[in-house]
């Protein structure tokens, strides 16, 4: 298994998912684990989880295969800097070669941008010199996770060469290149689980290689799992797949127990989530100004951080609502949780989320959610509150509605819970092994 991120090195809800996943599914079968940094003790003895950063890298030898990534380096270019969770930043790029970027890329401290950066800085600097380096940055503000995915890439194969395995199982495009190289070298199946596109990261407008890599590889894959059936019409029509060789698999939800509904008396909205454009946290103040207009008393929180903020900062003195709107930067779990339950409507307007977990740990905490029809949890939640993304005085209305109506709260609330305990971890794992299962056959 392939992921980018383990708890509690949490980026987002990918690497959430992941750890998940691998947790459920170590109990079924034996589990190697492959991602960039791990902590070995977030999983229990059942798998084996390889964190490149605990490893001396130059020590890892490729074990002989007919085919080597050598291959895969000469047929891709890096024209673009990207984040995983964020838009592609035009003319940042580079056009050279990814195996002459190879040689210009070295070790730097945890001072230089990257997806762990704030996690890692206490970290000791020493740590390259002592054959651990974490995957190498490239010198420059951005532009360094698509070494970090090549690099990625070429450990995870050579790692991949000495083991004994039945699947590869990779996880967002951040992952696909290695798992696509993994198949070519040990020809087994490959499958990908799709937690987000480009076509939702950059809203519509898909650009560089991330796009043509994800493209690639689910054409390449065995079987494409996703996260929502919304997603899984988007990659019928935008990189032309089967129907047939797509599996919709559901998120499922933490095991703790559902919370009473919260009382709507502090009238408190509350964004959870990454300021990007995908979730709607520009659209979220929007609807909070017609919230307003209507009833003043009403406060909105907005937790989380991204590239949005300072946009959004921007946008909450123009709307003059400054009073009214508070932001509390990246919040740990417990904190979050914490948030939600002094809340008293979860609203998501999104414009492109394939799932959107925060949905279901608001539902869980006791609230009534409002969210868009282009989130894939509304496939899930039979009560949620949904418009339009663009609908800004739909989800406004939706918003006061939960406000004033307290039958209509505990309604919602209490279907919800009732669907999202259907939702466990346990069960989405089951369908994964199904799915794992049929493919085997297949190659037999």
């Amino acid at each position: 298994m392939l992921g980018w991120e383990d708890q509690p090195i949490l980026n987002g809800g990918v690497g959430k998912a992941c750890f998940h996943l691998a947790e459920a599914l170590a109990k079924q079968i034996e589990l190697t684990m492959i991602v960039p940094q791990a902590d070995h003790l977030a999983i229990d003895q059942h798998a084996e989880v390889v964190g490149l950063d605990a490893l001396n890298l130059a020590e890892i030898k490729q074990a002989p295969v007919e085919q080597t990534f050598e291959r895969f380096a000469t047929t891709l270019r890096v024209p673009a800097a990207l984040f995983p969770y964020e838009e592609p930043e035009v003319g940042q790029g580079y056009t050279q070669h990814s195996s002459e970027l190879q040689d210009k890329v070295e070790v730097v401290n945890q001072e230089q941008k990257g997806p762990y950066a704030q996690e890692t800085a206490s970290q000791p600097q020493s740590a390259a010199a002592q054959g651990q380096p974490q995957i190498t940055f490239a010198k420059g503000a951005k532009g360094t996770l698509n070494f970090e995915v090549i690099q990625f890439a070429r450990y995870a194969a050579r790692l991949a060469s000495h083991k004994e395995f039945d699947a590869v199982y990779a996880h967002d495009w951040m992952t696909f290149l290695a798992g696509m190289e993994i198949k070519i070298q040990r020809k087994v199946p490959l499958i990908v689980h799709v937690h987000s596109l480009s076509f939702d990261r950059q809203v519509g407008e898909p650009l560089g290689w991330v796009f043509e890599l994800e493209t690639k590889a689910m054409h390449e894959a065995d079987l494409i799992l996703t996260v929502s059936e919304r997603t899984a019409r988007m990659i019928t029509k935008r990189y032309g797949i089967s129907a047939k060789k797509i599996q919709v698999v559901y998120n499922g939800a933490d095991k703790a127990p559902a919370s009473p509904v919260v009382s709507a008396k502090r009238k408190q909205v509350t964004f959870l989530g990454r300021l990007v454009a995908q979730k709607g946290p520009l659209q979220f103040l929007k609807v909070a100004k017609v919230v307003l207009n209507q009833d003043p008393d009403v406060h909105f929180v907005v937790a989380g951080h991204g590239p949005q903020l300072d946009e959004a900062k921007l946008m909450v003195k123009r709307l003059g609502i400054e009073e009214s709107v508070t932001f509390t930067g990246f919040l740990p779990p417990a904190k979050a949780e914490a948030l939600l339950k002094n809340s008293s409507v979860f609203c998501l307007p999104a414009l492109s989320e394939p799932f959107g977990l925060a949905a279901l740990e608001a539902t869980q905490a006791g609230l009534p959610v409002v969210i868009t029809h282009q989130t894939g949890a509304a496939e899930v939640l039979p009560e949620a509150s949904v418009a339009d993304c663009n609908d800004t005085e739909g989800l406004a209305e939706h918003i006061l509605q939960l406000l004033e109506n307290e039958e209509l709260r505990r309604r919602q609330v209490e279907a919800n819970q009732k669907a999202v305990r259907q939702l466990t971890w346990g069960s989405t794992a089951d369908k994964v092994m199904e799915s794992l299962h049929t493919v085997l056959l297949l190659q037999d």
